[in-house]
């Protein structure tokens, strides 16, 4: 009887453990439980956190009036950039007074990423290129009695960024020299010759917590793509190519 008991609550936890990896958007991953609990964890968005939350110390709770976002990009039509590889995602509230921070989500292979927003504001999504330009795509007001944990997926626009169109034959610059092929060990080496030792902005803090966690080929591929970015916007263009040739190497892996 015991042991019949026993198999039954085994059985009822394995369901339960189940349920929470596949509750989330359309009956997935992205925006489950076991993703929520996962997403907050990492280093990245507990850096994000302690930002919004104005502390150095580890913050498990979400500051007051904010709520975690699950959400999944969606292309009906198609992913309609080269090699179906997303640009950078950034959100910025377009009331910098009531929240300045701008972030900048991981985004998996999915389309789906975690960030966390205030109830009652609205935040424009934009993408962000290699090289400084960047290009608003999506508008999102979170409704002021959002759930806590709040699940969404987001239809982007189709059509190719005039950024990313091919300019005409005529006027295209000429191609750059293919590059020697990249080894593991290059690849694997991030260059902060040029990063300071000690991150002081919200961006150096996102660069580094994403070097730190940067366990898997998609995690290195994103941290290479986050120092590119890093050193395009200090106008650093050599170190920013190096970079993302890394990220393409990463994100070429299985």
């Amino acid at each position: 009887m015991m042991q019949r008991i026993g198999i039954l609550f085994l059985a009822f936890g394995t369901l339960l453990a189940a349920q929470s990896a596949s509750n989330g958007i359309g009956g997935g991953f992205v925006g489950s439980s076991r993703w929520f609990a996962d997403m907050r964890a990492s280093a990245a968005n507990q850096a994000m956190l302690r930002t919004l939350a104005g502390s150095r110390g580890a913050s498990r709770t979400l500051p007051p009036g904010y709520v975690e976002f699950a959400g999944l990009l969606a292309f009906p039509h198609g992913n309609p950039f080269p090699g179906g590889r997303l640009p950078d995602l950034r959100i910025l509230c377009a009331d910098p007074q009531a929240d300045p921070v701008e972030r900048a989500p991981f985004v998996d292979r999915s389309g789906g990423f975690y960030t966390v927003l205030k109830r009652g504001q609205t935040y424009v999504f934009s993408w962000m290129y290699y090289f400084g330009s960047k290009e608003a795509f999506l508008r999102l007001r979170v409704p002021a009695d959002a759930p806590a944990r709040w699940r969404k997926e987001l239809v982007v626009p189709t059509a190719a960024p005039p950024s990313q169109t091919a300019a005409p034959a005529a006027s295209a610059p000429p191609a750059a020299p293919p590059r020697p092929a990249l080894s593991l060990a290059e690849a694997s080496r991030f260059d902060l010759s040029d990063f300071p030792p000690q991150p002081t902005t919200f961006e150096e803090q996102q660069v580094l917590a994403a070097i730190q966690a940067a366990s898997t080929p998609a995690l290195k591929a994103f941290a290479h793509r986050k120092l590119s970015q890093y050193y395009a916007h200090k106008g650093d263009q050599a170190r920013a190519r190096e970079e993302a040739a890394k990220a393409d190497f990463w994100g070429s892996q299985p």
